[in-house]
């Protein structure tokens, strides 16, 4: 599989998800957001093709609003 095909792949399923996403209502969106949303810690790591990626998350202790807010914001901000 090439990297064009990979990214169609990934597109395609983006676009999936966006169009089942428009049918709901805003709560609905929430709840499938809260439901789908990654529990684990957001720190990982992964060998892809011998390439060793290491991804790692960090928030600002200040913040104003946690992740599912953040979320819930810019789900909402599109109407």
């Amino acid at each position: 599989m090439t990297n064009t095909d990979r990214n169609d792949d990934i597109y395609k399923v983006i676009d999936e998800i966006t169009d089942h996403l428009a049918t709901l209502t805003k709560e609905e969106r929430i709840a499938w957001f809260r439901k789908n949303m990654y529990l684990e810690p957001l720190n990982f790591v992964k060998e892809i093709d011998g390439t060793l990626y290491a991804v790692r998350t960090f928030f600002k202790k200040d913040a104003t609003e946690n992740i599912t807010e953040k979320v819930e914001r810019i789900i909402l901000k599109k109407q």
